[in-house]
């Protein structure tokens, strides 16, 4: 037999009896193996393990997860591993990131991966993903409430070239029609497992979109034959947010599902003006996952994802007060097939089908006119992907696959074609492989080629290295190249605002984005402390955005400003309106340096940190790029005594200036954001909470002008209480 591991025990520490200590064990291909034991001395054993080279993560309730890495190679035998688990810090390290499209330790990644769990999510007090991403260092999120919309930017580059993938797969938002935009205020956090930020360019990986980097939402399965969870809180703008998972592992089937319920109040930021910034909002949303083991070498998967969103808000326009509602959904099915074909060879196979959906109409406010504007939007996703593994004896992994995809938008008000809609497909083939030419030095290449319905052909290459410098330091160096197809809205927008009479037309004749990353850091690691750097550069050719062709007032004004770009009459713009096209206009570069540490002071009080300094600038003019800072950091300082079951942390954010509008040198102001959090334990499975969100009550300072205006949608500091129970589990 090749590889049995045996004998991971646990030192100095006294486990109360019946505490479940688990063992996963990963191969190269992703694969997982997984033991229980409820014995004081915490002992595993995996037999006919296929020779190769294995990550073994030890975990234990409050106890620090650890990592070992063992080469199973002839001769054949028996290795014994040991792990000692120390008391649990809330920033231990995140072991496991597929930023590589194969799980890995995070440390072995060549590309620059940050990654939050569930009980760092958790010990924020935070409820949605685009506030969980503000503890990322080198992301930007500038959400307001949970009605503005959450658009995030990695190391400068921006949301629409940042793809948003949950368990591996797209989330569809119309983001080709809603200012390239996914909503991540709409993403909430109960269902997840952890959070993944892959920067860079990842096109070879991922594909179109990939441009500027992933972010990757790894919702939860039960480890428990079951578990229950409750939770309930409440605080500023009327919140109330509650949520309800179920968990079970019953003999070869694997079930979780989440419920929620969330609503906020609406809110205005200029004094006497009844616009809101912030509308009303109630929001539902469901997760549920089934996994089933025919066989050790087959399982089946599927998952269901839904959320339904209703929201009004109060408008200042040219025709007066008006009210908006909009009311929009989104429904996410998959189904996963995963085979061990060989010993070393595995298969993946899925079918992804996803819809969204908005109604929206405008009112005037306080009259009993019928609606002046009414619009709805539609977008359909289909997908089949398959992924291919195979471990070429111990120091080799190769992987493969093909992609075929069809996006369908449609909409009245929004695309030519109106409801007969618009769609693109995409069929993609990629490789990446994994050689490991020394025990110090890990090498992966990797390319990807798409064939595009409306674009054609076109590839993109990646490559990375991970030197082990030491025991504790790593290096790693990584390059790839992105490309994003212009979507639907940019070719085919057509919209015509009714209150501020102005348009946006597509243009049939724009080219596809393309990006080049370069990324190098090294990382030092040991029990007590930690610091990393990293260095980046992204290069970014042909971004497409809005240009103004001012307000022609005839038809053959219309007309002859339109031509040069080949836009049909059957877009049907309209004359005598502000009007916008869509260009290839911009060649960007973001380039700069991470810096983040963390030090575990004593076993109770740590402290973390990290800075990102940022260079973007528009290489065709030489001016700063908008809405970046040139300068972001954080800081935490967290406290845990388990003995009194107390758990607390302070963390800030800090942004300096950034540019609006660079060719008249306004900016917005820097500003800080200080947040606290604390929970209590009062009795086995029953915690009480408390945050309070922007401690300093941190506004735009625009706001104290004598004519008041605002850059940030910041309502101010905010607070919440709730209370959280659970039966089984953590």
């Amino acid at each position: 037999r090749i590889g049995q591991i045996a004998s991971a025990h646990i030192y100095g520490i006294r486990i109360a009896r019946g505490t479940p200590l688990t063992l996963v064990v990963r191969d190269g291909t992703g694969t997982e193996r997984s033991r229980n034991t409820y014995s004081n001395a915490g002992e595993f054993s995996f037999a006919d393990l296929p020779e190769g080279r294995y990550s073994l993560s030890f975990s234990a309730p409050a106890l620090s997860n650890e990592t070992r890495v063992v080469d199973l190679r002839r001769p054949w035998r028996v290795q014994v591993v040991e792990a000692e688990l120390g008391l649990a810090r809330m920033d231990q390290q995140i072991t496991v990131v597929s930023g590589s499209r194969v799980e890995e330790l995070q440390a072995d990644s060549p590309v620059k991966v940050e990654a939050l769990t569930r009980e760092q999510i958790r010990d924020t007090g935070y409820e949605r993903v685009s506030d969980v991403l503000s503890e990322i260092p080198g992301v930007v999120v500038r959400s307001g409430s949970s009605g503005t919309v959450g658009a995030e930017q990695i190391q400068g580059v921006d949301s629409r070239q940042v793809l948003v993938l949950q368990d591996g797969l797209p989330v569809v938002g119309a983001r080709g029609v809603k200012s390239g935009s996914l909503n991540l205020n709409r993403q909430n956090v109960g269902k997840l497992e952890r959070v993944e930020v892959a920067k860079g360019a990842a096109s070879a990986l991922y594909g179109s979109d990939a441009i500027g980097g992933v972010i990757n939402m790894i919702t939860r399965e039960p480890a428990e034959p079951f578990s229950l969870g409750l939770a309930m809180s409440g605080g500023s703008l009327g919140a109330m947010d509650g949520r309800v998972d179920l968990g079970a592992r019953w003999k070869k089937l694997t079930f979780f599902t989440d419920l929620e319920h969330h609503r906020q109040d609406a809110y205005g930021l200029i004094p006497g003006n009844p616009g809101t910034v912030g509308p009303d909002l109630v929001r539902n949303d469901v997760l549920t996952r089934l996994r089933y083991a025919w066989s050790e070498r087959a399982t089946v998967g599927f998952s269901a994802t839904a959320y339904h969103n209703h929201q009004t808000g109060l408008t200042n326009s040219s025709v007066g007060l008006t009210l908006g509602t909009s009311n929009d959904s989104s429904q996410m099915y998959a189904v996963t097939g995963d085979f061990v074909l060989t010993p070393a060879t595995t298969l993946q196979a899925r079918a992804y089908a996803a819809r969204y959906d908005e109604n929206s109409k405008t009112d005037l406010a306080g009259t009993n006119t019928p609606s002046y504007d009414f619009a709805n939007l539609n977008e359909r996703y289909h997908r089949l992907d398959a992924t291919l593994s195979r471990q070429l004896g111990a120091r080799q992994l190769l992987q493969g696959g093909a992609e075929w995809a069809q996006d369908l938008y449609r909409g009245a008000n929004r695309l030519v074609g109106d409801n007969a809609g618009q769609q693109a497909t995409t069929n993609d083939v990629w490789l990446q492989d994994r050689l490991q030419p020394t025990r110090k030095l890990t090498v992966t290449l990797g390319g990807r080629y798409q064939r595009h319905s409306r674009y054609g052909d076109h590839m993109v290459p990646k490559a990375g290295v991970v030197y082990r410098l030491a025991e504790r330091w790593i290096a790693r160096a990584s390059f790839g190249q992105g490309f994003r197809a212009p979507d639907l809205g940019q070719l085919y927008y057509r919209f015509a605002n009714p209150s501020s009479f102005y348009q946006v037309i597509g243009n049939p004749t724009l080219r596809p984005e393309t990006s080049a990353s370069f990324s190098a850091g090294a990382a030092y690691q040991q029990r007590r402390w930690q610091v990393g750097l990293n260095l980046y550069r992204n290069q970014l050719n042909n971004l497409i955005d809005t240009y103004s062709l001012g307000t022609p007032q005839t038809p053959d004004q219309l007309a002859a400003l339109l031509a040069p770009y080949g836009v049909p009459v059957s877009f049907s713009p309209l004359a005598n309106r502000l009007t916008y096209i869509y260009l290839n206009l911009n060649r960007a570069r973001t380039q700069g340096v991470e810096v983040n540490g963390a030090v575990a002071v004593n076993r109770r009080i740590g402290v973390s940190g990290a800075y990102t300094f940022l260079d973007a600038v528009d290489r065709a003019t030489g001016l700063a790029l908008p809405q970046r800072h040139r300068h972001q950091g954080y800081v935490k300082a967290d406290y845990s005594n388990p003995r009194w079951g107390v758990l607390a942390n302070v963390r800030g954010s800090f942004f300096s200036r950034w540019p609006l509008n660079p060719s008249t040198g306004t900016f917005g102001y820097g500003y800080q954001m200080w947040d606290a959090y604390l929970s209590k334990r009062l009795a086995r499975g029953l915690q009480a909470f408390a945050s309070i969100d922007n401690l300093a009550d941190s506004r735009d300072r625009k706001l104290a002008l004598a004519t008041p205006t605002f850059d940030r949608p910041d309502y101010g500091r905010t607070w919440r209480i709730g209370l959280r129970w659970r039966l089984g589990g953590e």
